[in-house]
């Protein structure tokens, strides 16, 4: 029976489910499957504690393996209403359900689902971003879209105007952009103002894509040309 409420769920193992596994895996997080295809569950034997074959629409089996201890449980798969009225029925506290269309995400809002994911139409906008912009290909690391214009993304220093300089001398908010990770000499941290920036740093950031656009030019330069120079100095006074 699950017990612990600080493990996610995640209902339905498909492409989609099996994927949000991986990198929850990957984030060091403890993770609770159910699926009604023991076959989907077979590439996770040797992987996780609990994995459960259950038809997720029967309340009865819901509460027996004790999903209601769980805060959070993502459903996966796209046939999920019934899924989703069960979850809500034994209280589970936060829901994070697919959708397949725009329709089907209204549904889910209405009768009470906390946030929805559209994996179709966010790798689509992903996609079209990525091909978009001649700085995402030669420098990011990685992408996702945050809504808005937004974009979470990494890419590595190599201009040597900015490394040994702190954080807070790039003055980085007033144009939108916050550094949130540095993965320096194998060590990943939160940085402050004062955090030093080093030659090959990995530097997730999160802003405007356009923005973005421009630090990514800016951070990968080893030899920055005279406009370049100038752009960067107006950036950090």
């Amino acid at each position: 029976m699950i017990k612990y409420k600080k493990d996610i769920g995640i209902i339905g193992l498909g492409r989609f489910g099996s994927s949000v596994a991986k990198q929850l895996r990957s984030m060091q997080r403890s993770i609770v499957l159910i699926d009604n295809d023991e076959i989907n569950l077979r590439p996770w034997a040797n992987q996780v504690t609990s994995a459960y074959i259950a038809d997720a629409t029967d309340i009865e089996a819901l509460k027996k393996l004790g999903v209601h201890n769980l805060e959070t449980v993502i459903v996966a798969a796209p046939d999920n209403i019934e899924i989703v009225a069960s979850l809500l029925e034994i209280n589970v506290k936060h829901i994070i359900a697919r959708a397949t269309s725009i329709k089907h995400a209204r549904v889910l809002k209405q009768i009470g689902v906390d946030q929805y994911v559209l994996p179709e139409e966010e790798a689509g906008i992903r996609t079209a971003l990525i091909a978009g912009s001649d700085s995402f290909i030669k420098y990011s690391k990685n992408m996702t879209e945050m809504g808005g214009g937004f974009v979470m993304t990494s890419t590595q220093l190599f201009n040597n105007k900015i490394e040994n300089k702190p954080v807070k001398e790039l003055n980085l908010t007033k144009r939108g952009i916050s550094i949130v990770l540095i993965k320096s000499g194998g060590v990943t941290k939160i940085p402050t103002g004062d955090t030093i920036l080093k030659k090959g740093d990995l530097i997730t950031l999160i802003g405007p894509l356009d923005v973005i656009n421009d630090i990514f030019e800016i951070f990968n330069k080893e030899n920055q040309a005279t406009a370049k120079s100038n752009e960067f100095k107006d950036t950090v006074e």
